[in-house]
C-alpha cells in the first residue's frame, strides 16, 4: 500500500505469512525474493486490482481480517476462503464495521468464510467503537481508513497490540493517537494517504520466544539468551507473569528497528510458584496462555487464569485443548466461566502418552516444550501444523537441547 520499493529482512516465512504474500500477489502487487530479503513493489493505497480467483487465507485469521480491511476501500470484488478451522471463526466482528462504511459483504451462514466483499473507494469516514478487544479488527479498520476520504476515528476501550500504529508512524504516516479517560485509546486518520516506501526489518517475535523462555524456566540447569526480540509492552506481558511466578528473567533493551524496541532476554531455570492472572491482562496474553499453562503445570501451587473466553475462537477451542491434554497427563485442571485453575504437579511419566494438537500450532509447540521434562514420552499427533507460525521450531528446540 506504499509507493515505491520496500526491502524486508528477517521475514518469518511461515504458512500464515506466505498466505498474505500470495494474496497480495493475486491483488496485483509485485513481490520477489532476493537472497535473504523480500522486495515489495507497492501500488499505493488505492492500488489493488481485482483478483481472478478466490483468495486463500489458509489457517490465518490475521490474514483474513486485515486483508478484508485493506481491500474494502478499493473498488474491487474479492472472494476469501480458508481451511476448515478458519471457516469456523467469526468474520462479522470485522465485516459489520466495513458494511457500516459502505462495503458490501456476503458471508456464509451470516458469519463465516467463504465470503464475497465488494469494496468501494468512496467508503464513509466514521467513528468506530470496538466492543470486543481485538488488534485484528483495529488494524483492519486502520488499513481501510488509509484510502478513505475524510476522518476515521477508532475508539478502543481496552488497548490491544499496537504494531500497525507503530509501523505507520515509522513510515511517517500522520495518524493521531490519544489516550482518553479510563485507558480508552483513540486513533484518528485523515485520508487518503500516500505512503512512501521504507525498508523494514522484522524484530524477533516474542510469542515464538515464549516457548523457549518457559522451556528454560522449567528445565533444570537451563540458561539461554534470546537475541533481538521485540520488546513492545503490548507483547511482553507474559514476561511479567513469569517473573511474578518467580522466573529468573533479565531483559536488556538494545536498539529500535522499524518502530519497535528490541533487546536480549536471558532466562534460567527457576522454581516457579502459582499466581492469579486477572482478566484485565487477557488482551495482552492471548497467544501465550497455552505456554503459560505449561509453566503453571510445573509450578508449585495453584495458578488461576481469568477471562479466557477469546481462546474459544482461535485455531482451536484452546480452553478445551488445554483441559483435554492436561487430564490425560493427570494434571489437576478445572474450568468455570472461561476461568482456568491449574494445580502444579511434577510429572513422572512411564509410558508414552498421545497428545492431541487439535491441529493448533501453539498447542503442538507448547506440549513439545513440556515433553522436555517428560523424558520424551509425549507423542504429538500432528506436528505439521507448527509450520503455520514457526517452521523451524523443532530445529531450534533440538539445537537448544544439544547445547
Amino acid at each position: 500500500m506504499s509507493i515505491g520499493k520496500t526491502k524486508i529482512t528477517n521475514l518469518l516465512e511461515s504458512d500464515d505469512v506466505m498466505r498474505t504474500l500470495k494474496i497480495l500477489r493475486e491483488l496485483g502487487v509485485k513481490i520477489v525474493k532476493k537472497r535473504d530479503r523480500w522486495i515489495v513493489y507497492g501500488n499505493g493505497t488505492n492500488g489493488f486490482i481485482e483478483p481472478n480467483r478466490s483468495l486463500d487465507c489458509g489457517n490465518s485469521g490475521t490474514t483474513a481480517r486485515l486483508m478484508l480491511g485493506a481491500v474494502s476501500s478499493n473498488p474491487i470484488n474479492c472472494t476469501f476462503h480458508g481451511d476448515s478451522s478458519l471457516s469456523q471463526r467469526e468474520m462479522s466482528r470485522v465485516t459489520n464495521y466495513l458494511k457500516n462504511m459502505g462495503a458490501v459483504v456476503h458471508l456464509t451462514n451470516k458469519d463465516y468464510l467463504p465470503l464475497l466483499i465488494s469494496g468501494n473507494n468512496k467508503l464513509l469516514p466514521m467513528k468506530h467503537k470496538i466492543h470486543k478487544a481485538s488488534a485484528q479488527v483495529k488494524s483492519a479498520l486502520i488499513l481501510a481508513a488509509l484510502n478513505i476520504h475524510g476522518r476515521t476515528k477508532i475508539i478502543e476501550p481496552i488497548p490491544t497490540r499496537d504494531h500497525t500504529e507503530r509501523l505507520l508512524k515509522f513510515l511517517d504516516v500522520k495518524i493521531s493517537i490519544r489516550n482518553l479517560k479510563g485507558k480508552i485509546k483513540q486513533i484518528e486518520l485523515n485520508g487518503p494517504y500516500e505512503i512512501k516506501a521504507k525498508n523494514i526489518s522484522v524484530a524477533g517475535d516474542p510469542s515464538s520466544a515464549a516457548f523457549f523462555i518457559v522451556g528454560a524456566l522449567i528445565t533444570p540447569k537451563s540458561k539461554i539468551t534470546l537475541k533481538n526480540i521485540m520488546l513492545n509492552p503490548s507483547r511482553i506481558a507474559f514476561l511479567q507473569v513469569l517473573k511474578g511466578m518467580g522466573g529468573k528473567i533479565k531483559i536488556k533493551k538494545t536498539k529500535k528497528i522499524s518502530g519497535e524496541d528490541i533487546g536480549d532476554i536471558t532466562v534460567e531455570y527457576s522454581k516457579l510458584k502459582g499466581v492469579n492472572i486477572p482478566s484485565t491482562k487477557s488482551a495482552y496474553l492471548i497467544d501465550e496462555y497455552i505456554i503459560l499453562s505449561i509453566a503453571a503445570s510445573q509450578a508449585e501451587g495453584k495458578t488461576i487464569m481469568r477471562g479466557l473466553g477469546e481462546l474459544r475462537h482461535k485455531e482451536s477451542d484452546r480452553i478445551n485443548s488445554i483441559i483435554y491434554n492436561f487430564k490425560k497427563l493427570g494434571i489437576n485442571i478445572t474450568e468455570r466461566n472461561n476461568n482456568l485453575s491449574i494445580l502444579g504437579k511434577q510429572l513422572d511419566i512411564k509410558k508414552h502418552i498421545k497428545i492431541k494438537s487439535f491441529n493448533d500450532h501453539r498447542v503442538a509447540m507448547s506440549f513439545l516444550i513440556l515433553n522436555v521434562v517428560c523424558n520424551n514420552k509425549l507423542k504429538i499427533d500432528n506436528k505439521k501444523c507448527i509450520a503455520i507460525s514457526y517452521p523451524d521450531f523443532e530445529k531450534h528446540l533440538n539445537y537448544l537441547l544439544q547445547e
